[in-house]
């Protein structure tokens, strides 16, 4: 398979969210956690020293983890608020320029799902800040509707990381659609909403997602990881995903970008489901 990793930015700074129940929720998590023996004291102080550094991206350490790797991956930044995503549009106005300039991809991490105008005033904020014209788009929390994707193909977005499931990428509405196969919150939480398995249950978890993909043959797989994850506050996260990469690896799968993944296919040298009306 060629596997296709990428990430979701939805937090920079930690005081970004004094006005949101993340705080709260974020400290009421810790404790559960270290109380149900999923992480260690000093997972638990470095989470308390976050309100210190005031900082909850890692996106600079995940780049730097595929670079000595030789992987090349897409970070979707927020280009509005809602959800629990609140960092102002400066701090992508930041990043984004700062990804692309190291060889990576960026998109669009979509708030507005259904509000034509919303959607379109963020395509807009991303092509000016990016320059470009040629990015994807993961909706916050995977929302959508039944609308979601043709108002997306409408406003010139080049491809979809948003759907998920067992599935080769596909064209919806002129755009290529690339389900999500495997993300860090399945491994690492499963039906919970708090860090429910340890590292060898995660591994458990994950070999499972990928001998599926396996016995499907496909081409592709789309996984994601969160950045603010890659810190030592979440050892067993940071952990995960480094041993997932180098896994994938001793399995013979090889790493591509969305973009990579567009030119086979539409080169034919892919599998796609055939377009849909």
């Amino acid at each position: 398979m060629r596997v296709i990793p990428s990430h979701d930015v939805d937090h920079i700074t930690v005081w970004e969210h004094w006005k949101d129940p993340i705080l709260p929720k974020y400290i009421v998590r810790a404790y559960l956690e270290r109380a149900l023996g999923k992480i260690s004291w000093k997972e638990l102080a470095l989470r308390h020293g976050d309100f210190i550094t005031n900082r909850w991206e890692r996106i600079t350490e995940v780049m730097d983890l595929h670079e000595r790797l030789g992987i090349r991956s897409c970070f979707f930044f927020g280009m509005a608020n809602g959800k629990g995503l609140s960092y102002p549009l400066r701090h992508a106005e930041k990043h984004v320029p700062q990804v692309l300039a190291r060889g990576f991809e960026a998109g669009v991490h979509g708030i507005a799902y259904t509000d034509e105008a919303a959607m379109a005033e963020e395509h807009r904020r991303f092509a000016a800040i990016s320059g470009r014209s040629d990015f994807g788009i993961r909706m916050h929390y995977l929302r959508q509707d039944d609308t979601t994707f043709r108002k997306l193909a409408a406003l010139g977005y080049r491809f979809d990381a948003t759907s998920h499931g067992v599935r080769d990428p596909y064209r919806l509405h002129g755009i290529w659609q690339f389900p999500l196969l495997l993300m860090d919150g399945w491994a690492m939480d499963g039906e919970k909403r708090f860090q429910s398995r340890d590292l060898e249950g995660a591994k458990r978890y994950t070999i499972a997602k990928i001998e599926e993909a396996e016995r499907a043959d496909l081409r592709f797989m789309s996984i994601l990881f969160h950045d603010r994850y890659y810190s030592p506050a979440f050892a067993t996260w940071k952990a995960w995903y480094e041993w997932l990469l180098a896994h994938l690896k001793e399995r013979g799968h090889s790493f591509v970008t969305h973009g990579e993944a567009m030119a086979e296919l539409e080169a034919g040298e892919g599998s796609p489901t055939p377009t849909r009306p």
